[in-house]
């Protein structure tokens, strides 16, 4: 046998062994979304009942928080929470390590005979964490390996309309927990809207319209049959990005809009030109209008609006002739600028 054939035999050898090996190592675990780098070793990891959840960096503390309270309420096992940057075996660690390649949704898990969730941002450390409770959720032992994740799409989520079905607060907390499990990331809330008229005997007049939240500026624009306190939707955003997910308020403006042109008929189009339900952006009394309206949730120094980004709707006017189409563009182009401010 040639020294060329012993070779070639030694690195065939050593290809099965890898290949019996990684079979025998942990298969990649099941979780939603699925994570997209699993590399597996031997065993498992039983979270003994002096575990703590650790951490060293404040912008952690709050995420190490609900992570015990959630694993808590998951498992019954009761986790301490300590700040400090020496870890212990059995312990559940979060680590920050800033940086300017990764993606700040990114995290890494490494189990072996402690956790260390490794992120470059708040947000990757969520998602690390939700991926362990998703792990603790199916058996009580975690199966030893790396865990490299990040989303493939930035924006992971949906829209929910409170406009034309009011829904209450209580329900959208537990959407908010639901869509952080899953690592959803997104909820636009569709504050206002009306019906459709042939639902409602083409009675303008008959058709549901509602605008779910407080105003002071305009006392009586409020739905009667529900709505929310300028404080509650303050909490419920705040409550949300706590969880990773950002709440996207949305004001439906110009059409869709059939709740303000009932409290102030002076600024809607009128039933000919194209339903009561879009406003006139042709008045400088429309525009006084909005302009009041949007500056109560998005201005002084506590919004109502408290995350990075706001709806201005503008979905569904008209495009029959140019003037109103420019006219359309002038308004979206003054929102927009608005909001921006």
């Amino acid at each position: 046998m040639t020294i060329r054939s012993i070779i070639r035999i030694g690195a065939i050898a050593s290809m099965l062994a890898a290949t019996a090996a990684s079979y025998a190592a942990n298969p990649k675990p099941f979780t939603v979304p699925e994570i997209r780098e699993w590399r597996g070793a031997d065993g498992s990891l039983e979270i003994p009942s002096d575990a703590r959840v650790t951490y060293s960096d404040p912008r952690l503390e709050s995420i190490a928080r609900r992570f015990a309270q959630d694993y808590t309420t998951m498992t019954g096992g009761k986790l301490e929470v300590v700040k400090t940057p020496k870890a212990r075996k059995g312990d559940i660690s979060f680590v920050m390590k800033p940086s300017k390649k990764a993606s700040p949704e990114s995290y890494t898990v490494d189990i072996s005979d402690r956790v260390t969730i490794t992120a470059p941002a708040e947000q990757g450390a969520r998602w690390g964490a939700t991926t362990l409770l998703q792990m603790f959720d199916q058996a009580p032992a975690l199966p030893k390996g790396h865990i490299a994740d990040a989303p493939i799409y930035g924006f992971r989520g949906f829209h929910i309309d409170v406009g034309r079905k009011y829904i209450p607060l209580d329900y959208l907390y537990n959407l908010i927990d639901v869509m952080s499990y899953y690592k959803l990331n997104e909820l636009n809330v569709h504050l206002n809207d009306n019906g459709f008229t042939y639902f409602y005997d083409d009675d303008w007049d008959k058709t549901q319209a509602a605008f779910r939240l407080e105003s002071e500026t305009f006392p009586g624009l409020t739905a009667r049959d529900g709505s929310y306190s300028k404080d509650d939707f303050r909490d419920f955003q705040r409550y949300a990005l706590s969880r990773g997910v950002e709440v996207i308020p949305e004001i439906d403006v110009p059409a869709h809009s059939l709740a303000f042109t009932r409290f102030r008929p002076s600024i809607g189009s009128t039933p000919e030109e194209y339903g009561k339900d879009h406003l006139n952006i042709m008045s400088e009394e429309t525009y006084g209008f909005i302009d009041s309206l949007f500056t109560e949730y998005l201005a002084g120094p506590d919004p109502v609006f408290v995350g990075s980004r706001f709806n201005i709707g503008t979905d569904e006017y008209s495009n029959r002739d140019s003037i109103v189409v420019e006219k359309f563009r002038y308004f979206t182009d003054r929102y927009i600028r608005m909001a921006e401010d």
